[in-house]
């Protein structure tokens, strides 16, 4: 029996990522666009993110199956961090290892650098099994009952060996839990398994149907008991059920638990026994469960064990050490460092990553504990976190995330700041904290006791960042719960509010810091919502112009450029927030006869949709410029709606004196972007028919034109669909784009969608006019 987990590369990964490096070559040389070189890019776990060059640039997630990483591993890793990234590692609450800001043509010598060490971000993205999660502690735990280690593993490399685990309806995550305090989280995956013993054979109690994000839902239990030779049959029977019923269309509402949530419980339940069975029948290839032992023999000496780093083995005199980066940022200097520590070079230790954005260090011996530790102070005191409560997981945000609203790791780090600087009495109070930068969930916000989901929203006609309060998420075997949202707080005054509550908490008698939810139930909630109620007051903009302002930043907070693939749900919620506003002012301008009322209507009503657009500013004459350009022009509101603007900015002006002639129509224009608001899909595309244009304009020849000079691949191809979308069939546009690989790959992308290429004409050096004809 081997003494350490071992996890083997299956041949077709090696084989994918060989055809990887031919894209990459094939994207470099323009062969293909940037849409369909996504196709095979994130599949092999390589993402683009926002990054300090002006070029694109991208992150590649490393899975670390059931977070099992070996000390040869990390030097790699570490070493492509400082070769080809930004010289740190980054551990995800998924227990991967991601490599930040690398440029494409990088990315296939990483991954054949990776392979050689056993490691592949292969299934890191896109609609695939991700990495399979498990306990950090599993192995280790004393109150486990058996390691659920090798299942995580062996079911890893039977899933990932078959191509069609790498063609979902949407992402398929597993996770394992070898104690009912479910460490693993498997009670919120796709499909999750806990241990369990009967009659003496090892076994799993399984749940399916959870996650979250959109729509978040705690799995449901599907099995009370099945022996452990079976997860392969039901993580087979459960992928093939998603593979059929889950949503290809919309990606919003393709995951396992939209089709539970289709179904019923009862159905789902139905329908996957049918699948289980037709799997069983088959009499599938499984995989060896691959067990091990831990070299571990008891020893006297024990520990007084006094802070959150430090946590007790089941084998008696040893322990595990947890290091906690700053936001799961592991700084490549101080982790060349740590791995030359001599107990982890001598391999006499083994290594996890955590869901807790950590690295588990496991198997100390009480004699070395002390000595490890002193070591690890002298690269960075900070790793070692004596309260897990001062030390806040957060995903990583807009920070280099195109999906993140605000910069929670900056947040994050002033929290750490703030609860560090309280007294050593206070710093224990709260419970852990988890913050995610949008409603995607990512920093796990859901699950904690106390969790922050960023958002943005506007007073006094300018955008600042916010996040939604929950308290009470809980996660444990049948007793897995979400927090529930309370109140809204500006990001900037987070930390203050966290450390008055830490001081209001030690003023209650009893209160005991493991028993957060209980005191939450017993009218705790009602008292911080009404703590937290003290610090949401926005003034203007000219009192205090450091609230409408991220952590970190030093321009005023904004979503321009963020539209669709990118942050859908924080965008929905600012278009509904001016809808609101833009109502408001029309109903309090008809109630006090107040023509800046109507005016204010107008402007919000103009202003509500063009996020969608990629435009966010506070001007309104821009307001209406833009208006006039992408909507009236555009054809989405009719040109009699033009009128009405163009009356709102002679008001603004002095021209006219008030605008109730226009009443009427100002409650027109609210309602159709009502009802372009509504017919919004998941892509944030409208799909609502266009306006009529007025019988002036219906003899127009105009041709249709849309401006792409300056837009980079591949939002100019993503552009030009928004720009075609209106136009009847067989109608034609032209479409301006710069030479280079605009020109080179979105007439390439049209032509793919059915759209005809009428002409290519080039304007001396600097651009060209594309004529397209919409497909019919």
């Amino acid at each position: 029996m081997k003494i350490k987990p071992v996890f083997k590369i299956p041949e077709t990964v090696k084989e994918d990522t060989n055809k990887y490096q031919q894209e990459v070559e094939r994207f470099l040389a323009g062969e293909i666009d940037p849409v369909r070189f996504k196709g095979h890019r994130v599949p092999m776990g390589i993402y683009g993110q926002r990054g300090a060059k002006e070029e694109e640039q991208y992150m590649v997630r490393v899975r670390a199956p059931g977070g099992v990483v070996t000390v040869e591993q990390l030097k790699i890793l570490n070493q492509l961090s400082k070769e080809y990234g930004s010289d740190y590692l980054h551990l995800t609450t998924r227990q991967d290892v991601q490599i930040h800001q690398v440029d494409i043509e990088d990315t296939s010598q990483i991954l054949f650098d990776l392979l050689e060490v056993g490691l592949s971000p292969r299934g890191g993205g896109g609609n695939t099994v991700r990495n399979i999660a498990n306990a950090s502690r599993a192995g280790v735990a004393s109150d486990e009952l058996f390691d659920t280690t090798p299942h995580a593993l062996s079911l890893t490399e039977y899933l990932i060996k078959t191509r069609s685990s790498f063609n979902l309806p949407r992402k398929y995550k597993i996770a394992f839990s070898s104690t009912p305090e479910d460490e693993g989280l498997a009670t919120i995956n796709d499909l999750g398994f806990i241990a369990q013993e009967k009659n003496g054979k090892k076994g799993f109690k399984v749940y399916a149907a959870g996650g979250m994000g959109t729509a978040s839902e705690v799995g449901f239990l599907i099995e009370e008991f099945i022996t452990e030779d079976k997860i392969f049959h039901v993580a087979e029977a459960i992928k093939r059920f998603f593979d059929e019923y889950g949503d290809r269309s919309n990606k919003h509402k393709a995951r396992l638990r939209f089709v539970k949530k289709r179904l019923g419980e009862e159905e789902f339940k139905i329908k996957y026994k049918e699948y289980l069975a037709d799997v069983l029948a088959e009499n599938i290839e499984t995989h060896q469960i691959n067990y091990y032992q831990l070299p571990r023999e008891e020893v006297n000496t024990e520990l007084e064990v006094t802070a959150d780093y430090l946590k007790e083995e089941k084998v008696t005199g040893y322990y595990s050490v947890e290091l906690r980066p700053e936001n799961g940022d592991l700084k490549a200097d101080e982790l060349d460092q740590i791995l030359e520590i001599e107990l982890l070079a001598t391999k006499e230790v083994d290594l996890r990553t955590t869901n807790r954005q950590s690295l588990l260090i496991r198997g100390v011996r009480a004699e070395q504990v002390e000595e490890l530790l002193e070591e690890i102070r002298a690269i960075n005191p900070e790793l070692l976190a004596k309260n897990n409560s001062t030390v806040p997981i957060a995903c990583k945000g807009a920070s280099t995330c195109r999906l993140g609203l605000c910069l929670s790791p900056n947040l994050a780090k002033e929290i750490r700041n703030k609860l560090a600087s309280l007294a050593d009495s206070l710093q224990n109070l709260l419970p852990q904290i988890y913050i995610s930068g949008c409603p995607n969930a990512c920093g796990q916000h859901l699950i904690g006791k106390i969790g922050l989901e960023g958002k943005a929203k506007r007073f006094n006609g300018k955008l600042a960042p916010h996040y939604s309060l929950l308290l009470g998420g809980n996660i444990a075997d049948g007793n897995s719960k979400y927090g529930e949202r309370v109140i809204d707080l500006p990001a900037k005054r987070i930390p203050e509010f966290l450390a008055s509550l830490a001081e209001e908490l030690a003023t209650e008698e009893d209160y005991n810091p493991a028993q957060f939810n209980q005191y939450l139930e017993a009218g705790g909630k009602e008292r911080i919502k009404e703590l937290a109620a003290e610090f949401i007051d926005i003034p203007t903009y000219e009192k205090e112009s450091d609230l409408y302002q991220d952590w970190g930043q030093d321009e005023d907070f904004s979503l321009a450029g963020r539209g669709p693939g990118e942050c859908g749900v924080g965008v929905m919620d600012i278009i509904k927030l001016d809808l609101d506003t833009a109502q408001k002012n029309y109903e309090q301008a008809v109630v006090e006869d107040d023509a800046d009322q109507l005016y204010q209507a107008t402007v919000n009503a103009a202003r509500a949709l063009l996020i969608v657009k990629g435009v966010d500013t506070q001007k309104d004459r821009v307001i209406i410029k833009e208006f006039k350009d992408k909507f009236i022009d555009g054809r989405l509101v009719a040109t009699d709606y033009e009128e009405v603007v163009d009356a709102a900015i002679d008001y603004r002006l002095g021209d006219i004196d008030d605008l109730f002639a226009y009443q009427e129509e100002v409650k027109g224009l609210i309602t159709r972007i009502e009802k372009l608001f509504n017919s919004l899909n998941a892509k944030l595309e409208f799909t609502i028919e266009i306006e009529q244009a007025t019988e002036d304009d219906s003899d127009s020849t105009d041709k249709e034109v849309a401006d792409l000079r300056g837009v980079k691949c591949p939002m100019n191809f993503v552009k030009a669909k928004v720009a075609i979308a209106p136009l009847e069939p067989g109608e034609t546009i032209d479409i301006y784009l710069d030479a280079g690989e605009p020109i080179a790959n979105v007439p390439q992308s049209l032509n793919s969608e059915g759209h005809e290429i009428l002409d290519k004409e080039q304007v001396g050096d600097g651009y060209y006019i594309l004529t397209v004809k919409k497909s019919s």
